[in-house]
C-alpha cells in the first residue's frame, strides 16, 4: 500500500510540474520563431515529410516535386536558420526569419499560425501559406521538364522553399541546358523558359526526311519538280522527258534560333539532262547542266512527331 501510494504522490507531482511549466515551455521553446527555425532544419536535411509539419498550406495538385529525393539532389539548400517572432496575436502571429542559400542571406517575413495542441499541452505553430510557392516551367517542344533530375509535367509545379532547384528536358529530339531556379518565399514563383536543342537523333530524322525530299525531287521528269525547291529555267523547247539526278548530297545540321529550329543551310547540287531544240535555229542538241542552290528549312516538333519544311535560300545558279 505505502509502495502504491508513493507511486500515486510521485505520479501526481510529475503531472503538477508538467502543467505548471507548460506555460514557461510555449513562451521559450514552442514558440512560432522555433517552428520557423524548426521547418528550415526539415529542408536542410531534405527531410520532406517533417517540414510538412511546419506549413499550414492546401493539398498541393502534385507532390512529385516536394519529396525528399528532389529535396537530396537540390543544388543548394538553406542552413543557418535564425527567426525572432515579431508579434503574436492569440492564434496567429509574425517572424521574421533569416538563413543562407547559395552564400547569400536572405530575409522573409512569414505569418504563422497554431495548430492543435501537443498532447493537449504544448503550442505547434505552422508557416501558413494560401498557395505554394512554385516553378513555372515553360517548355518548348517538350511537354515533360525535369526538376532535380526527375520528370515532372512542363507548366506549374508547386515545390518548397527555400531551395534551388536544377531545371531542364532531355526528350528524344530536343533538350535543354539545365537551369538554376532559387525559391526563396513562401509567395515566389520562378519562371523558367527553356529554349529546345536538337539532339542527334532529331538530326538524324531531318536527315532522313531530307533525303527522302530530294530523293523524291530527282524521280521527276519535269524542268520544276513537283513541291520542290529547285527546277531548271530555259527559253528553248525540251524534247521528251528529262533526267534528274543528285550530284552534291546537303550536309544536315540544326540550329535554334530562339525557339525555332533551322536547318543550318548547306548547298545542294543537281544535275539535269535531256535534250532540247532551239527556239531559234530549231536544232537540237542535248544538254547536261549542274545546278546548285542552298537548301534551309524549318524544324517542328510536335507529339513526339519531326516535320521538315524545306526551303531554298537564294538562287539556283548553273555551274
Amino acid at each position: 500500500m505505502r509502495t502504491s501510494r508513493r507511486l500515486l504522490i510521485s505520479a501526481l507531482l510529475v503531472i503538477v510540474l508538467t502543467v505548471a511549466a507548460v506555460p514557461l515551455l510555449n513562451l521559450t521553446v514552442y514558440t512560432p520563431a522555433r517552428a520557423a527555425e524548426a521547418y528550415i532544419s526539415a529542408i536542410e536535411d531534405a527531410d520532406a515529410e517533417r517540414a510538412f509539419s511546419y506549413l499550414a498550406s492546401p493539398t498541393p495538385s502534385s507532390t512529385l516535386a516536394l519529396n525528399h529525393d528532389v529535396l537530396s539532389a537540390a543544388p543548394d539548400l538553406p542552413r543557418d536558420a535564425e527567426a525572432t517572432t515579431v508579434s503574436m496575436d492569440g492564434a496567429h502571429a509574425k517572424v521574421s526569419l533569416s538563413y543562407v542559400l547559395s552564400s547569400q542571406t536572405q530575409t522573409v517575413d512569414l505569418s504563422m499560425v497554431k495548430l492543435p495542441a501537443t498532447a493537449g499541452l504544448f503550442d505547434r505553430w505552422a508557416i501558413e501559406q494560401e498557395e505554394w510557392p512554385t516553378l513555372d516551367l515553360q517548355v518548348e517542344g517538350s511537354s515533360t521538364a525535369t526538376v532535380n533530375g526527375y520528370g515532372v509535367a512542363a507548366g506549374t509545379i508547386p515545390v518548397l522553399f527555400p531551395a534551388t532547384y536544377l531545371v531542364g528536358f532531355d526528350a528524344t529530339y530536343l533538350k535543354s541546358k539545365p537551369e538554376r531556379a532559387e525559391v526563396i518565399a513562401p509567395t515566389d514563383t520562378a519562371q523558367i523558359a527553356l529554349s529546345p536543342e536538337p539532339t542527334a537523333k532529331l538530326e538524324q530524322s531531318v536527315g532522313e526526311q531530307v533525303t527522302e525530299h530530294l530523293a523524291k525531287c530527282v524521280k521527276s521528269k519535269t524542268l520544276y519538280p513537283s513541291d520542290c525547291v529547285f527546277g531548271y529555267e530555259t527559253d528553248n523547247e525540251i524534247l521528251g522527258d528529262v533526267k534528274w539526278s543528285l550530284a552534291r548530297e546537303p550536309e544536315v545540321s540544326l540550329a535554334a534560333s530562339g525557339n525555332d529550329l533551322e536547318l543550318t543551310p548547306s548547298t545542294v547540287e543537281v544535275r539535269i539532262q535531256g535534250r532540247y531544240r532551239d527556239i531559234v535555229t530549231a536544232a537540237e542538241h542535248d544538254f547536261d547542266e549542274t545546278l546548285s542552290f542552298d537548301l534551309g528549312g524549318s524544324v517542328v516538333v510536335k507529339s513526339s512527331q519531326v516535320r521538315f519544311d524545306p526551303r531554298r535560300l537564294g538562287d539556283v545558279t548553273v555551274k
